[in-house]
């Protein structure tokens, strides 16, 4: 979710998964996530515009959403929804103020806090289904 230029998505792919979905707001992320794919021979990589209605339809295994914190918080429930019995979801692209909000969120779904990283204020947080 959010993927930008799809650096996470390839790296994802890279590491082993076996399908990656990539999903912006921005067209020109889709294209540039699908450009990029391409140029580091990743043929596993789906890219569409939209948000996190898209993924109404699918399980996964992981969902990484590097987006800001109200969107993680009006989309965290979609994202469990759809979250595999021992899948996780990791969240990241928001300030450390913002942890305790949404790890609230998070323990509202029955979603367990698992790792949390922090640099320059940034945060990034796991959670687990």
């Amino acid at each position: 979710m959010g993927c930008g230029t799809g650096i996470l998505g390839i790296l994802a792919s890279l590491l082993g998964c076996r399908n990656v979905t990539a999903i912006d707001v921005d067209e020109r992320a889709c294209e540039s996530t699908l450009e990029n794919a391409g140029l580091n021979q990743v043929t596993n990589l789906t890219a569409f515009k939209g948000d996190a209605e898209l993924l109404k339809n699918e399980n996964f295994d992981m969902i990484l959403a590097n987006i800001q914190k109200n969107i993680i918080l009006q989309d965290l429930e979609k994202y469990a929804s759809v979250l595999t019995g021992d899948g996780m979801i990791l969240v990241s692209g928001f300030y450390r103020d913002d942890l305790e909000a949404i790890v609230g969120k998070a323990s509202e779904l029955f979603l367990q806090k698992g790792m949390i990283r922090e640099k320059n204020n940034w945060v990034a947080c796991a959670f687990l289904k």
